[in-house]
């Protein structure tokens, strides 16, 4: 992961903010610490956000924006041969989610990753249960 990498989290709220206070504690201190390896980290701790993110239709259109680097909306619709409006919906759910933002550019608007990073490394973590009974009934009927 690069240092121009949008982090995107599920339920490791706690780790990343345990990680951000324990580098500015070495700031403080003037010790030596690891750097931060995303530029931004965004961490979702509702599942619906998550299922909102996870769309395929929005996975393309990261994909695309990520990729393709679309100058507009509309050439966004085009790359992914779909419906402007439906297009436009769908990007400004991305933005209300945090992952990306427009730039405006003229009379355009300009899907970015947030921050203008390049990248999106995505981690989800599900709390381990406590109960070993109850986890091993999930590993038997799960298998």
């Amino acid at each position: 992961m690069t240092g121009n990498t949008l982090k995107i989290t599920y339920g490791q709220r706690e780790n990343t903010q345990q990680a951000a206070r324990e580098r500015l504690r070495r700031a403080e201190a003037e010790e030596e610490f690891e750097e931060q390896k995303a530029a931004f980290v965004l961490n979702f701790e509702d599942l619906d956000d998550v299922e909102r993110l996870m769309r395929r239709s929005n996975l393309q259109l990261l994909d695309i924006v990520a990729s393709e680097r679309p100058e507009s909306i509309r050439e966004t619709a085009r790359l992914v041969d779909r419906d402007y409006k439906e297009v436009h919906r769908n990007l400004e759910e991305l933005e209300s989610l945090g992952v990306i933002e427009f730039a405006t550019e003229g009379n355009s608007k300009r899907p970015i990753l947030r921050g203008g990073t390049e990248a999106i490394d995505l981690s989800i973590t599900f709390p381990v249960d406590a109960d070993t009974s109850h986890s091993e009934h999930r590993s038997e009927t799960s298998a």
